[in-house]
């Protein structure tokens, strides 16, 4: 009785692997040109696993993980020069935890976190120097919480917060080395309230906005 339960057991495991390549196949698409466009495997007509994309002139475009036709992984993008400009993380479908970007000649350019396909907690993003130049908060996409702008200098410029996209609160401007000019509030991305700006003494007076 045992030996035939094995063997009902491996013909079955057989007949499934068999299955499963019979569905699966390699798959290349190809330019009008007939240069070649994407390659990777089909399962049941969709993509699954790794697929590589490719600019007309046959240089690296990307590389894809899928599930089920839905990006699954993580993903690397190219600009046609061949440098990495892009690491994105999918799941499902959508862009989900860290993401990093960079420039065309390969200086990186912001990076943070994505929760269901939207901007999420803290960004960095920087000039082309490398320097940063804005550091803050999201929350489902929108600008939330505090937020630090800097000159390529690395002086800061602007001191604030933001609250569902909208600039909130006490704002702080500087100059181009970092010397505080004037200052107020906003409420709902409008300035209310008194503004004060420093005269040459370092002194407050009120600033007509």
């Amino acid at each position: 009785m045992r030996l035939n339960y094995n063997l009902y057991f491996s013909l079955l495991c057989f007949l499934t692997i068999s299955l499963n390549s019979v569905a699966q196949e390699v798959k290349k698409i190809y330019f009008a040109n007939g240069v070649l466009k994407a390659e990777g495997n089909l399962q049941n007509g969709n993509k699954t696993g790794k697929w590589i994309f490719y600019y007309p002139s046959g240089e690296l475009s990307s590389e894809e993980y899928y599930i089920n036709d839905l990006l699954d992984g993580n993903i690397k993008y190219f600009n046609d020069h061949g440098n990495l400009i892009a690491i994105e993380n999918w799941h499902s479908g959508i862009q989900q935890d860290s993401s990093i970007y960079f420039n065309e000649t390969g200086q990186l350019t912001k990076k943070g976190i994505f929760k269901n396909g939207l901007y999420e907690g803290k960004w960095f993003f920087y000039f082309d120097s490398g320097n940063l130049k804005r550091t803050g908060f999201y929350v489902e996409g929108l600008p939330s919480g505090d937020w630090k702008f800097y000159n390529d200098q690395q002086y800061l410029v602007q001191v604030g917060a933001f609250q569902n996209g909208l600039e909130e609160g006490e704002w702080k401007f500087y100059n181009k080395v970092g010397e505080l000019e004037y200052y107020g509030e906003y409420h709902k991305g409008k300035k209310v309230e008194k503004w004060f700006k420093l005269n040459s003494k370092g002194k407050p007076k009120l600033y007509k906005y």
